[in-house]
């Protein structure tokens, strides 16, 4: 039998997802390795260098392993962080390594991860750039006055702030009225840097003052969007200034690494979202909503995946009389142009019915644009709106929110209408579109999360593999969990944990209506006593197929996670102490 047979007999078992289980208990301290950060940050493509990759428990670090093809590495030496704090709890250890990037590598960020005799690290990236691109000089001393010119744009530059309070200085040249471009890229999860432009104008008291002249920590600050920092500006005057890179409250260390470019022009505007984050995501503004995406639902569903396209409508300015019909299913296009514009549809239900409303923002999206929807019947009473309202139980005031996705059930037969507008009545424009599905509920699974980010398996061994699954419009069919294309002597078992006491949700108001129902589940991942060390990392494949009349339909879901068996490092240490040989 196939490794890979043998793993779907041992994985497939079937969830009756009627009630969703307690998450899990707070994760242990990081016992594993771990990779923060690489500097130089990246280079070209066909170019070739020297970096350092910082982390922990990477002392036997044996190669990089990519996710993608174009770059390749090797190891030269690991060792402990020789800048790093003696007394830390776990000492971090410091990669020295060697990076080619081939010449046809595409400009962007690649995935990396650090292969240990311990196991596989946790997935940090590199950048492949298409600017020239040089490094900080190893003198620099953050004294203005001896800060390196940087000429011929555009240009990058990789740098690190290595110290609290750090500030790393440039002089560049700027003609009268020419704009230039300043980004920051940070290197580290936890670092956020910010670009300073300075110029040396003085003061009534000292004529060698630095003066501010243009500052950005990021284009907007807002839950997942990008903290990179980003500044176009146009300088009055010509003559020599400076730009600095810092972290925004003044810190640094040894991971906190950059890259700066600077090029003509405005460049390209950043982007207001978001950033992507992989997998099925349904409850976010961004998602395109479609007759592909009605498509994609049905399937999640173990549904016909082929029905009838919806059509498209367009709402109109309220005032106008009478209004224009959709149909359900249906999907309603429009533009806030104005400020405080409200715009409505009308709609009819014959018999009672159960609708979903899904909300995108086509351009511009929250906190610029903030999409309200409201549901009225036909003497203009609301019904239902996306936005959200629970009571804080600490202050004892109410908290609302718009939200992208709401499932309602209209009881009365009858005209409704559909109303459109901005959160606030002062701001709108031509990238205020929204495009609105409304059509019948379709229960469905949703959003598939697998918590673990790598498996590190010591033979004899067992982890687990925590699967959330969000149950979309009152889904309550079996669901199916495999684990596929696990290296042999390695297999996967239905588990349990034990459930946390989780008191319900005071107040939360109307959950039901905006969120769905999660349930968690546990895989055993086992690896016999005699399975094989792993020489590098392999791609588990965690796979999700709903139950359809007691059949195992189609794949609606794939979750990746790279596995490792590794040597039993407990088990070694232990016999080398009891035998006083090294491990």
């Amino acid at each position: 039998m196939s490794s890979e047979n043998r793993t779907l007999s041992g994985a497939v078992f079937l969830l009756g997802l009627l009630a969703g289980t307690a998450l899990a208990a707070n994760p242990k301290s990081e016992t594993e390795p771990r990779a923060f950060s690489i500097h130089p940050l990246g280079n070209p493509p066909g170019s070739s260098y020297d970096a350092q990759i910082r982390g922990v428990k990477l002392q036997d670090a044996q190669a990089l392993w990519f996710e993608t093809e174009g770059i390749q590495a090797r190891i030269d030496h690991a060792q402990r962080d020789p800048e790093a704090d003696p007394t830390a709890s776990t000492p971090p250890d410091v990669v020295n390594v060697h990076v080619a990037i081939a010449p046809a590598a595409k400009p962007g960020s690649y995935l990396f991860r650090v292969v240990t005799k311990q196991g596989v690290s946790n997935a940090i990236s590199l950048r492949v750039t298409t600017e020239r691109t040089i490094g900080e000089p190893e003198n620099l001393t953050g004294d203005p006055e001896h800060a390196p010119r940087l000429e011929t744009f555009p240009l990058v530059v990789n740098g690190r702030i290595a110290k609290k309070g750090e500030l790393d200085y440039y002089r560049f040249d700027a003609q009268a009225g020419e704009t230039l471009s300043f980004e920051a890229f940070s290197g580290f999860s936890a670092f956020d840097p910010s670009i300073t432009i300075l110029e040396s104008s003085g003061s009534w008291f000292d004529p060698h003052r630095l003066n501010r002249v243009a500052f950005n920590d990021e284009p907007l600050y807002f839950p997942d969007f990008s903290t990179d920092a980003k500044l176009v500006h146009r300088f009055e005057r010509g003559g020599s200034y400076l730009v600095s890179v810092a972290a925004f409250e003044g810190q640094g260390s040894s991971n906190d690494v950059y890259q700066l470019r600077i090029s003509a022009g405005p460049g390209t505007p950043p982007s207001l979202r978001a950033l992507p984050k992989p997998g099925w995501q349904e409850h976010t503004f961004t998602r395109r909503v479609s007759a592909d995406w009605l498509r994609q639902i049905r399937k999640r569903g173990a549904l016909d995946p082929h029905p009838d396209d919806p059509e498209t409508f367009h709402a109109v300015e309220d005032s106008v009389k009478p209004l224009p019909a959709m149909k359900v299913p249906g999907i309603v296009e429009g533009v806030i142009s104005q400020p405080g514009e409200t715009q409505r549809i009308a709609f009819q239900v014959k018999e009672a019915q159960d609708l979903v409303l899904e909300v995108e923002t086509a351009d511009a999206t929250v906190p610029l644009f903030n999409p309200v929807v409201r549901v009225l019947d036909a003497a203009g009473r609301e019904v239902v709106t996306n936005v959200y309202s629970q009571l804080n139980n600490c202050g004892g005031y109410m908290m609302k929110t718009i939200q992208p996705k709401m499932v309602i059930s209209l009881r009365a037969a009858g005209d409704y209408s559909l109303e459109i507008h901005d959160a606030t009545a002062d701001i709108a424009g031509k990238n205020f579109a929204y495009r609105l599905l409304v059509r019948p509920q379709i229960p469905h699974i949703g959003k598939v999360e697998v918590e673990q980010e790598r498996i590190n398996l010591a033979p004899g061994g067992a982890k687990q593999i925590s699967v959330t699954i969000e149950r979309e419009e009152n889904y309550s069919g079996l669901v199916a969990l495999s684990v596929e294309g696990l290296p042999p002597g390695v297999s996967a078992v239905a588990g349990s944990e034990a459930e946390e006491d989780k008191p319900p949700l005071m107040n939360g108001g109307k959950v039901e209506r905006y969120f769905p129902k999660k349930q968690k589940s546990v895989l055993l991942l086992t690896a016999a006593p005699d399975a094989r060390v792993s020489s590098l990392p392999q791609m588990a494949r965690v796979v999700v197929r709903p139950i359809k009349e007691g059949k195992v339909a189609q794949v609606v879901d794939t979750e990746f996670v790279p596995l490792m068996v590794v040597a039993n490092f407990e088990n070694t240490a232990s016999t080398a102490q009891s035998t006083g040989s090294k491990p």
